[in-house]
C-alpha cells in the first residue's frame, strides 16, 4: 500500500473528538481515525450509489427481463438441489 501525507487543519472541536475517539477506540494515531472516518464515508457513498442503480435497474424494465431468465425452468432439472 502506498502511503502519502497531507497536513489537514480541523476545528477544535474536531480534533477533541478525534482524540476521544482515538483513545476509546484504542487506534495508533490520528491517521487510523482519519481513514476509518473516510472508509466510512467511502461505504456510505457507494452504499447511494448502489441503491440508485438497483432502482434504475429496477424502473428500466431490466428486472423483468431478468425475473424472466430465472424462471427458464432449470429450477426442475436434476441438478436444482444442488
Amino acid at each position: 500500500m502506498t502511503v502519502g501525507k497531507m497536513s489537514v487543519s480541523l476545528d477544535a472541536s474536531l480534533l477533541e473528538f478525534m482524540a476521544h475517539y482515538q483513545q476509546t477506540h484504542q487506534l495508533r494515531s490520528r491517521s487510523e481515525v482519519v481513514a476509518q472516518a473516510l472508509t466510512l464515508l467511502r461505504d456510505q457513498e457507494l452504499e447511494t450509489q448502489y441503491a440508485a442503480a438497483l432502482s434504475e435497474w429496477q424502473d428500466g424494465g431490466e428486472a423483468d427481463l431478468w425475473d424472466h431468465t430465472v424462471a427458464d425452468g432449470l429450477q426442475d432439472g436434476p441438478d436444482a438441489a444442488r
